[in-house]
């Protein structure tokens, strides 16, 4: 049976609170840790992967796949601080409709959660495909975390919007961030 992405995320955090509240008998051990893991690698929001990665690693801290929860939990921590700056304009509707929209979109939800800056251009690509207001939150995010690319693709935005302002702020700050943007070419022969 095939799970829409949107029901097995909540399967999984399901799972995770069961095991938290039912005594440890009640369900096998295995089961237990690999519900804790499916949850903290399946939340698409960076908190939430944060606070279910310190549950697994309190409590299953000696397991192989504890490195990986770990190496997870620091990467969405550094989202959750891209996140709270005033200048970055995306809140956790963003990252759960992008969970339920396809599969793709949920696993680019799932790598954005924890600050993957390439699934987060792909997802402010498919924003900009439906034209969705958010591509400019997903772009703030990509900026957040250090995305030259997504700095450009702001200025890109910006200029085409007639905000040379902020347009070239964001083309300043790609080019800090190492970006060398393409040449612009003039197809007219003299």
């Amino acid at each position: 049976m095939i799970l829409h992405p949107k029901h097995r995320q909540r399967l999984a955090v399901a799972a995770a609170l069961a095991a938290m509240l039912l005594p440890a008998a009640a369900a096998p051990a295995d089961d237990i840790e690999a519900a804790a893991r499916l949850a903290a690698t399946s939340a698409v929001w960076p908190a939430d992967v944060v606070r279910l990665a310190d549950d697994y690693l309190r409590r299953f801290g000696d397991t192989p796949q504890a490195a990986a929860i770990a190496h997870r939990r620091e990467q969405a921590r550094a989202a959750v601080e891209a996140l709270r700056r005033p200048d970055v304009m995306l809140f956790r509707p963003a990252f759960t409709e992008a969970a339920v929209a396809d599969p793709e979109a949920c696993a680019d939800a799932q790598l954005a959660a924890a600050g993957d800056r390439a699934a987060i251009r792909r997802l402010a690509e498919r924003a900009a495909a439906a034209h969705s207001p958010r591509v400019v939150g997903w772009l703030q995010y990509g900026v957040a975390l250090g995305d030259d690319e997504a700095a450009y693709a702001l200025a890109l935005h910006y200029r085409r919007q007639d905000q040379p302002a902020l347009a070239q702020m964001y083309e300043s700050q790609a080019l800090a961030m190492g970006y060398a943007p393409p040449l612009a070419l003039d197809h007219a022969r003299k």
